[in-house]
């Protein structure tokens, strides 16, 4: 068997007709992919994506209850108004659990909204790899892994992950399935070979590399430090973000 498996470096790069009856996955690991597993995994019910703020206020006002919150930022800060921002940090079981969110940051919602096109759009993130792959092993489709950058430039933290991605899909398969990858998905990949495949410690080598990384250093210059360890982690969640088309939220399903 025969599978497509692509990177797209930003939402820009994306063909849309490309991502039509495939799997999506949606990459923005500094920091919403990381945030909304984790608001997920604490158990908040729902994340509505949102592209704007004055959407996010409407979702809120909608649902005619206080059980929504806002979170998100812009620029990495939080959006002025809203209850959360964007950090893992903020969104601890005794803050989300049973609440519902609407979501909206700089780069992470707007990639996902660029994916509707698919057939299902997963949110991956290192803190859930090994759940996300094993989704993806198992959705028999074509994969598209959507880098969400930043502000329209390609950012390094994000095509590590579609690189460790792209490897763990090339060491799960068996003899009897074959990708057929773009050159972004090799790039990718042996990006993530040169940062992880000789390191004692990978969460650390990732965590160093995030530093050099363009949003690494944006989250460095606003002092949010502990967040590049945060989500440098491997394989410390189960939830594995889904999009509902028919409500128009992300939750985890099965």
């Amino acid at each position: 068997m025969t599978r497509s498996l692509n990177v797209h470096l930003i939402p820009e790069l994306l063909s849309e007709q490309g991502l039509e009856g495939g799997v999506a996955v949606v990459i923005d690991i500094l920091r919403a992919s990381s945030t909304i597993a984790t608001a997920l995994q604490n158990g908040a019910e729902a994340v509505f994506p949102c592209a704007t703020p004055q959407q996010a206020h409407t979702v809120q006002a909608i649902s005619g209850t206080e059980g929504v919150l806002l979170g998100g930022e812009r620029g990495g800060v939080r959006i002025a108004g809203f209850d959360l921002g964007n950090s893992p940090a903020e969104y601890s079981g005794s803050v989300v659990r049973g609440r519902t969110l609407a979501f909206t940051t700089t780069n992470g919602t707007r990639a996902l909204l660029k994916a509707l096109v698919a057939r299902s759009i997963l949110v991956g993130c290192f803190l859930n790899r090994r759940c996300l792959l094993q989704r993806l092993a198992a959705a028999r489709s074509s994969v598209n892994l959507v880098c969400a950058g930043t502000d329209g430039t390609v950012t390094g933290e994000d095509v590590l992950f579609a690189g460790c991605v792209v490897q763990g899909l090339l060491d799960h398969g068996g003899p009897a399935e074959q990708w057929e990858m773009n050159d972004s998905a090799e790039i990718a990949r042996r990006l993530w070979l040169s940062v992880a495949s000789d390191a004692a410690d990978v969460s650390g080598a990732v965590c160093q590399f995030f530093r050099s990384t363009l949003g690494g250093r944006n989250l460095l210059e606003l002092q949010y430090d502990a967040d590049l360890a945060r989500c440098a982690q491997l394989d410390t969640l189960t939830a594995v973000p889904e999009y509902d088309f028919e409500r128009g939220y992300l939750a985890v399903t099965g």
